[in-house]
């Protein structure tokens, strides 16, 4: 998921004018699946179930950021765990095992907190589940898309774990869309790193340099304004790309929808922007993950902004569009 680097933590979520899907894709007739690779933050939390209902999801690939790869891979287990519903792997991922103060005299010590809140599920579970094991994910991941004939990758933590795995499926990859700004940053806007390049440098400057030329790959942000830290003063209103409690309301009942919606609903301090002014480390969140999916599922409502793309539908458009696609996972294939 990718953090710029500051005391805001990302959520994200998206809604559109246009009209959603009216069923749940499943595997595409060409056989195109897609890999997510997530830190496991609250804006990855939104986002991989709207990405599950939309399209074939052949694996999860945890990868060390905001939390550690064996305890959000069961977490994530446990947030798409449906009876009848099609199990989609979940696979350990690598870190570079960073220690916690040099994470808090990088990063600050929130990252830490958002840590320990997200292997609980935004605290949704009393206790962080037994981790799993390291495995060999490369080889896990070639095999959950060996029936794929095109694999589009959906980066939204640090690097870690697509520099190892992404050239043994190199020939099948589609399209690569990264949550945050290239390694270089943009030539008009103001210079920034994004959390999941910062966390681990060297594998982010490998893929930059050396993976990504050649495939088909995309950077997406959150348009930015005045108002980003203080979405709640008068002129403000409505105009942040960021998550509300109107539009958790949205979810349905059942199904994943349902516990997603119980999970932001138990605990909106984490995430909500309704009452950011207020909310400690919690609550600063942006669109960035969900941004990222959305330009996955819908690249025609995106424009490039120097070496990015970022959405051109309005806020309240973006989060009506993230719960449309969210509650398709009711029902993923």
């Amino acid at each position: 998921m990718p953090r710029l680097l500051t005391l805001l933590t990302a959520v994200a979520v998206f809604v559109a004018a246009v009209p959603a899907p009216a069923s749940p894709a499943g595997a595409s007739p060409d056989g195109s699946c897609v890999v997510i690779d997530t830190d496991l933050d609250i804006d990855d939390m939104m986002t991989i179930p709207a990405v599950v209902g939309a399209r074939h999801v052949a694996a999860i690939v945890t990868t060390e950021g905001f939390t550690l790869p064996g305890l959000a891979a069961p977490a994530i287990s446990r947030l798409l765990a449906q009876p009848g519903l099609r199990t989609i792997p979940v696979v350990t991922g690598d870190g570079v095992h960073r220690s916690e103060p040099d994470i808090a005299s990088s990063f600050g010590d929130f990252v830490l907190v958002f840590r320990a809140l997200m292997h609980r599920l935004n605290n949704f579970l009393p206790a962080a589940l037994p981790p799993t094991a390291p495995e060999d994910y490369v080889q896990r991941v070639v095999d959950a898309v060996t029936d794929c004939t095109r694999v589009d990758v959906l980066v939204l933590g640090p690097f870690t774990s697509f520099e190892n795995y992404s050239p043994a499926i190199r020939s099948a990859i589609g399209r690569v869309v990264i949550s945050g700004r290239p390694l270089k940053g943009s030539r008009e806007l103001e210079a920034v790193e994004s959390f999941n390049c910062g966390y681990d440098k060297p594998s982010c400057e490998k893929v930059f340099h050396e993976q990504l030329p050649g495939l088909d790959h995309t950077f997406v942000d959150v348009p930015r304004s005045d108002c980003d830290l203080t979405p709640n003063r008068a002129g403000c209103v409505g105009s942040v790309h960021g998550p509300t409690l109107a539009m958790a309301r949205a979810l349905g009942p059942a199904g994943v929808p349902g516990t997603l919606k119980q999970i932001l609903l138990d605990h909106p301090q984490s995430w909500a922007i309704g009452d950011w002014e207020h909310s400690g480390y919690g609550g600063r969140s942006l669109f960035w993950d969900q941004s990222a999916a959305l330009a996955l599922l819908e690249p025609a409502v995106f424009r490039q902004v120097d070496g990015h793309l970022e959405t051109t539908l309005s806020p309240a458009e973006f989060q009506r569009r993230w719960a449309e696609y969210l509650n398709l996972a009711a029902g993923y294939a």
